[in-house]
């Protein structure tokens, strides 16, 4: 049986494999750079905060405001709607718009005077203004 002797210098840690051919070809193929390759070292980054990998896209959310108005044209108002019932209707469009931001889409809109309330605290119901 043959053997064989190489010697790998990966940066002047040298590796010494003797052993069958078979071996020594297993290790090298592990350790030793392709023939004709040249490592190439980046160079070091100075102090301070890494480079950004890349901005993420944001998603395109349609405003609570809009949704309530589309309601209003869609005449989910044409009766009295407690919040509940409201805020349903708004998360299955939109998912994003909270408690807060429903109540101050509808605050708008009665202020705007598309929408009229009734009642105070929870029992507030929501009605479209009628045409007079």
């Amino acid at each position: 049986m043959s053997e064989a002797k190489v010697y790998i210098d990966l940066k002047e840690e040298i590796i010494e494999l003797v052993g069958p051919i078979d071996f020594v070809e297993k290790y090298m193929a592990k350790y030793a750079p392709p023939a004709g390759t040249v490592a190439v070292e980046k160079p070091a980054r100075g102090p301070g905060r890494p480079p950004k990998l890349g901005q993420q896209a944001k998603k395109k959310r349609v405003s609570c405001d809009k949704i309530i108005g589309g309601m209003i044209k869609a005449e989910f108002f044409s009766q009295a709607r407690g919040f509940g019932a409201i805020k349903a209707e708004v998360l299955n469009t939109d998912s994003g718009c909270s408690d807060n931001r429903i109540r101050k889409a509808l605050k708008n809109a009665i202020l705007g005077g598309k929408l009229v309330a009734s009642g105070a605290g929870r029992g507030m119901k929501y009605a479209r203004v009628q045409p007079t």
